[in-house]
């Protein structure tokens, strides 16, 4: 007589195809997402106007409005890199290459 375990066991095996998960626990709520709060940073620095609402100091001839506007534009980019490394890690949604990916298999051809 196989024991309620072994039917589990069996059946998790039949589930994921025999192959036991490497993968690191996903962790579940809100705090899963934390690293998504770090888009407030560049959005607060824009939507706060009189933080640049001037002309002086200049960079190169350019007033501080036309530079400090580029200067957020480049933060954006890198907090959306910083956050989207942080959160592939934290949350697990993207898994590492190389684990069970068929070398020879051709992808989706639209």
């Amino acid at each position: 007589m196989v024991g309620k375990k072994q039917k589990r066991a069996s059946r998790h095996a039949a589930e994921t195809g025999g192959a036991e998960s490497t993968a690191a626990p996903k962790p579940k709520g809100l705090f899963a997402y934390w690293p998504r709060l770090l888009y407030l940073i560049p959005a607060g620095l824009i939507l706060w106007v009189p933080s640049y609402n001037r002309i002086e100091p200049a960079l190169a001839g350019i007033p501080f409005f036309y530079w400090y506007q580029l200067a957020l534009l480049l933060l954006g980019a890198a907090v959306v890199l910083i956050v989207y490394l942080l959160d592939t890690r934290v949350t697990g949604a993207t898994p590492r290459a190389g684990g069970g990916v068929d070398p020879g298999a051709t992808g989706d051809v639209l």
